[in-house]
């Protein structure tokens, strides 16, 4: 279901360009998919944690590399994936795209200090060889990432520091990104939206030493379909707005549909709005 795109964001001086820190969660789970693809792994994997993206999720990944493309200078980019599938397989199309090598990091990955075991190793697979930087060093060196991720935080910051036009791109899970965008924004978990698959945080930062700016709340206006995993945020207050607005999204059904552009528009409007 089409509709307008989120716009590339542009910067006031473009003679001197902040750094910015992409935060985006995975794309629609196959675990949670309703198409038959879906149903068929649901049944042959009933207890498997680590679920790939359905088919609608491929579509959310693609969406969201065709905006990275659009919006970031490749030539000063670092690309950061959770080592869990559907991170590493929500940022294949914009590794691909922009002949970026992936950054696998446990940093950033599931559950953050509740997690009882390490992602399987995926970086082998056909899909993904020759696409992973294997010399990379995780941000924590085996250390545990905190819940409100301030240590990952710090360890970003540290690693990496500030350069002008850069972009660091970070494919995570729901908590991990909530709370790590607050922890560069120096914000309250609760001031950062409920973020459903593909949801994009921009954070920018316009000199070394700076506190982040929140440029995307968790926006999904990027994305052309949405699926069946729902939103998510750890305050319950949160999550009951998003259940009170229902998910998903109304669909749009064509380019002459008006009527459904207008109530996807006006769903958005509100969406966007569900934090403190």
């Amino acid at each position: 279901a089409a509709h307008a795109p989120l716009k590339p964001l542009t910067t006031m001086n473009e003679s001197k360009k902040p750094q910015r820190i992409y935060i985006i969660r995975h794309g629609d789970r196959m675990d949670r998919g309703i198409d038959e693809e879906s149903k068929a792994w649901q049944k042959a994997n009933e207890f498997n944690q680590d679920t790939p993206i359905s088919c609608i999720g491929r579509v959310q990944a693609k969406d969201t590399s065709d905006l990275l493309m659009k919006e970031i200078d490749l030539s000063s980019c670092i690309i950061i994936a959770s080592p869990w599938l559907r991170c590493m397989q929500t940022s294949l199309p914009f590794a691909k795209a922009s002949k970026l090598k992936l950054h696998l990091d446990p940093a950033v990955g599931e559950g953050a200090e509740f997690c009882t075991h390490d992602a399987p190793p995926h970086e082998d697979e056909e899909s993904f060889k020759g696409l992973v930087d294997m010399s990379y060093e995780p941000l924590l060196e085996g250390k545990t990432p905190k819940t409100d991720m301030t240590n990952v935080a710090e360890a970003l910051e540290k690693r990496f520091g500030f350069e002008e036009g850069r972009a660091i791109v970070i494919f995570s899970h729901a908590d991990p990104c909530i709370y790590l965008a607050a922890a560069l924004a120096k914000m309250k978990p609760n001031a950062m939206n409920c973020t459903s698959p593909t949801a994009m945080y921009t954070l920018e930062q316009e000199k070394k030493g700076e506190a982040y700016k929140i440029i995307r709340n968790a926006r999904i206006d990027h994305l052309s379909i949405y699926g069946e995993t729902r939103p998510w945020h750890h305050d319950p207050e949160l999550v009951k707005l998003w259940r009170d607005l229902n998910w998903p999204p109304p669909v749009v059904s064509g380019t002459g549909d008006e009527k459904g552009k207008k109530a996807l528009a006006e769903y958005l409007e509100k969406y966007h709005k569900l934090h403190f």
